[in-house]
């Protein structure tokens, strides 16, 4: 056998087109770190609170989640031979499992492995958010009739409906601003960056549910303020643990993925992506835990996923963004120049139509409605923000963010907590509605500044 060697330089290779084996991808993975993150969290508080059952039990049912999880993200590699004209060569070459290759000249071999790589695709945002839509108002319809009476039947009809609703319900929002982001930021992506941007988001829930739940509850009751619902430890929870502990593990495994950042735009599109990342696994929770109200599922679903799907999920992913762009700034500095990718490898994927046969661009032309929400988000130069270019900028900012969208429904709940209860419904929804404005305002703003960032 021939030994291997480097893969020549400008290598095409060609991957059948596959635009939605990414989002059932990541939806698998996304299922199985949440069990992991649950498992996880519970062997330490098994061994916080000396409770040996419960961590022994959880390692147990961890094991073959974590096995599997390393299974799936294994390495692929591709085995590449080349054949290539040479008088010293031979016309007959054996291959494995019993086959002969016959050359009409003669030959030598050479062998290459080369990781599996081709490039991110990922469906029209348009069709996303419409398979979005589509799914909120049949799970509606669905649940509704629970709501309305009490037959059984009614009951197995909402199972039906909950669960498929549930899955598309927290995934699809996060996958259409991940569609959208890899489309406007116009940078080349592949499959294997893509999803390590993704899955380090989701990985980073795993130490902001310990802060969370665990560090700073306890660091609240050594100071004596309790945590209850509606209290002021509460509200130090929602405006300094959520903040500050989510958005330093965000920023820390966006940072882990330095190898990937050759630019501030591209440091962006991961501080973007892990946060969407974050969202995927925290928005899956939510989503499951909406359907708690019982016979009022139908309301809590449809609430709930439509003010993630558009407040709470792209939250995350612009003060990610802010602390990817500081980094991004940061590492480019530090070594002086916008170089390629380090590690990154030579070889170039192509995408074909597995109908047609023919290569495919995955910069696919923008449909009218991605022109005209290109032309809404584009800003000359002169006119957009300046982005934080030190991390300890960058971070603040979002952590500022995020505290501000917390802290500020405590506030409102709490103003008006002696109110009827339906005006208390009615503020919340009505300062949710302004709140998630201003997020557009601000998002607008910085991906217009993020169109002119060096890539």
């Amino acid at each position: 056998m021939a030994p291997l060697t480097p893969p020549p330089k400008s290598l095409a290779l060609a991957s059948k087109s596959t635009t939605w084996s990414v989002i059932w991808r990541m939806l698998g993975i996304v299922v199985l770190l949440y069990i992991i993150a649950q498992a996880g969290v519970s062997i330490l508080f098994g061994l916080y609170f000396g409770d040996s059952f419960l961590a022994i039990f959880s390692s147990i049912c961890l094991a073959p989640f974590l096995a599997l999880f390393l299974y799936v993200r294994r390495p692929k590699l591709t085995h590449l031979i080349m054949a290539t004209p040479d008088q010293s060569g031979t016309n007959q070459h054996q291959l494995n499992n019993s086959r002969v290759l016959l050359t009409p000249v003669p030959t030598k071999f050479k062998h290459h492995l080369i990781r599996d790589s081709p490039p991110l695709e990922m469906p029209p945002t348009s069709t996303l958010w419409t398979v979005f839509c589509i799914t909120v108002l049949v799970a509606f319809l669905g649940l509704l009739p629970m709501m309305l009476d009490d037959n059984p039947a009614w009951i197995v009809l909402a199972i039906l409906v909950g669960v498929p609703a549930w899955l598309f319900g927290f995934s699809l929002p996060v996958h259409a601003w991940w569609a959208f982001s890899t489309r406007h930021f116009q940078l080349i992506t592949n499959k294997r960056e893509g999803e390590q941007m993704l899955i380090a988001g989701m990985l980073s829930t795993i130490p902001a549910i310990i802060i969370n739940s665990l560090i700073f509850p306890e660091f609240l009751y050594v100071l004596g303020i309790q945590m209850d619902p509606g209290s002021f430890g509460d509200l130090l929870s929602l405006i300094i643990s959520a903040p500050v502990g989510e958005e330093l593990c965000k920023a820390a495994f966006v940072l882990s993925l330095y190898k990937l950042i050759d630019s501030p735009k591209r440091g962006f599109q991961i501080g973007f992506s892990v946060g969407l990342g974050f969202a995927l696994l925290e928005n899956l929770q939510y989503i499951l835990m909406s359907f708690g109200a019982g016979q009022y599922s139908a309301i809590t679903f449809s609430a709930t996923t439509i003010v993630r799907g558009i407040g709470s999920i792209p939250g995350h992913a612009f003060w990610t963004g802010l602390s990817g762009v500081s980094i991004g700034w940061y590492l480019c500095m530090k070594r002086g120049v916008y170089g390629r990718r380090l590690g990154e490898e030579g070889t170039k994927w192509v995408v074909y139509d597995g109908a047609s046969g023919q290569v495919i661009s995955t910069e696919r032309e923008l449909s009218s409605m991605g022109k005209t929400v290109r032309g809404w988000l584009y800003k000359p130069p002169n006119k957009v923000w300046n982005l934080p270019q030190s991390p300890l900028i960058g971070i603040s900012l979002g952590m500022a963010g995020h505290a501000l969208w917390n802290g500020s429904s405590w506030i409102v709940g709490w103003l008006f907590r002696d109110t009827d209860i339906v005006v208390q419904i009615f503020a919340s929804l009505v300062w949710t509605g302004i709140m998630i404005i201003g997020l557009w305002i601000i998002g607008r703003e910085i991906l217009a500044a993020v169109m002119h960032l060096p890539s």
